[in-house]
């Protein structure tokens, strides 16, 4: 099982595990620029548009957005 966080712009966390690593998921992306992964084990979404910040396994990553 795979440890996530995720920070939304907003300040929101999002914790849960997975059995799947986020390197083997394929993005949604869609015209109008906005990203999409999905965790089908936990039915859980994550608009990576809205993200500020993730956490995999313990190790830290910033998101980049192109969002306006």
């Amino acid at each position: 099982m795979h440890k996530y966080k995720f920070t939304t712009n907003c300040g929101v966390t999002l914790s849960f595990e997975s059995k799947y690593h986020i390197d083997d998921i394929v993005p949604m992306i869609f015209s109008d620029g906005a990203t999409f992964i999905r965790f089908e084990d936990n039915e859980i979404v994550i608009k990576l548009t809205e993200m500020k910040g993730a956490e995999v396994n313990g190790v830290k990553y910033q998101i980049k957005s192109y969002a306006n």
